[in-house]
């Protein structure tokens, strides 16, 4: 499903339907590379669509949130490539066992690699598990958490918190990163006629190099066109900039209803654009949702209330609703200014019964006559 946001260079894609383990993928569409968060159910994702992704963004190791990485090394080890893999703490420690049960006999020097990087509360603790190495698991250390930001590109950051479902449980936030557009009403007011001098600056800026050094502009002179140098090119990029509200989408997968979780909640995922968030039982069946760690309905229309997103998407209901998921978007109580989108009950296919397998259709002949 691909939801038509107003993102610029990136495109969300949520794989899943609303009963099946959650999954969603952002293409970065300059870079032509995926980001993906949570790793269940994805075999029904192109081998093209798996061996671009760049990075995996893992909430927890529950089962349905953790056990496509053999369907994703599959595809992407024998590509000589390092794909970045963060989650909480312990995940390396599970992927190397995960992958210690095959035999990796035949790998060679040109074989892919996982860095993993274990989110804590204060720490980030990095690992390498080296395919030439057969996966074999290497601590690369660890470095305090100056910030929530774990990754971040000139496309994107991506910030993390660990929240509490039994376990520890990421929470994430994505943002796009502001684009470089020039506020015609600064050059007009400053006499800055255009020319290359700004694809130059663009280039300097969305390159993050050589904002130090001087730049020529052009501006109207008594006389016409004159150059006019500019020292501090770092504040005329500030200057010169318009304003604008990149856009940004919030995952929450499997929570408890704590007040500690809706602090970080709060801390972390205000003013989204999109928000994505685990809706497993509806408001009669608190207490399991108590009991397991997870959010209701009633718990969900109180975030809204809070978060006030522009977009809200609604996602892995249990199972137990199967036949009435239509509950779920009656309980649902939209705040004015957030558009509901709506997923199908379910996007993988559906399982073969024995009575549907094809060979049961062959027939054996008998000899030609």
């Amino acid at each position: 499903m691909t939801l038509r946001l107003p993102f610029r260079n990136l495109q969300p894609n949520f794989c899943s339907g609303l009963f099946d383990d959650p999954l969603l993928l952002i293409r970065q569409r300059p870079l032509g590379s995926n980001l993906l968060f949570d790793c269940g159910r994805l075999q029904h994702l192109a081998k093209r669509v798996l061996t671009a992704i760049e990075a995996v963004f893992v909430s927890h190791g529950h089962m349905d949130h953790w056990m496509g990485i053999d369907t994703l090394t599959r595809h992407v080890y024998v590509t000589p490539k390092t794909v970045e893999l963060f989650g909480p703490v312990g995940i390396a420690a599970k992927l190397e066992s995960k992958l210690a049960g095959y035999d990796w006999n035949l790998c060679e020097q040109n074989w892919g690699s996982y860095r993993v990087h274990e989110i804590g509360s204060e720490t980030i603790r990095s690992h390498l598990l080296s395919g030439p190495d057969g996966f074999r698991r290497t601590e690369l250390g660890s470095r305090p958490r100056s910030s929530r930001v774990i990754f971040e590109n000139h496309l994107l950051r991506v910030a993390a918190e660990p929240c509490d479902h039994l376990v520890d449980s990421l929470i994430f936030r994505i943002d796009e990163q502001p684009t470089f557009i020039i506020d015609e009403a600064f050059l007009d007011r400053h006499q800055l006629l255009k020319g290359p001098w700004i694809r130059q600056l663009k280039r300097r800026f969305h390159r993050r190099e050589d904002l130090d050094l001087p730049l020529t502009v052009l501006r109207c002179g008594v006389d016409g066109a004159e150059e006019f140098r500019i020292e501090d090119v770092r504040g005329f990029c500030r200057e010169i900039a318009a304003e604008q509200r990149p856009a940004s989408i919030g995952y929450i997968s499997d929570i408890g209803w704590s007040a500690a979780n809706r602090e970080k909640i709060t801390g972390l995922l205000s003013g989204v654009t999109l928000l994505l968030c685990e809706t497993t039982f509806l408001s009669d069946a608190v207490e399991r949702a108590r009991s397991s760690r997870h959010l209701c309905s009633a718990d969900v229309n109180r975030l809204l209330e809070q978060l006030r997103p522009e977009f809200f998407l609604p996602m892995h209901l249990s199972k137990s609703y199967n036949r009435c998921s239509s509950r779920l978007y009656r309980e649902l109580q939209i705040p004015s200014g957030t558009t509901l989108l709506r997923i199908p009950d379910q996007v993988t296919p559906r399982p073969l019964l024995q009575s549907e397998f094809p060979w049961q259709e062959y027939r054996a002949s008998g000899p030609a006559e």
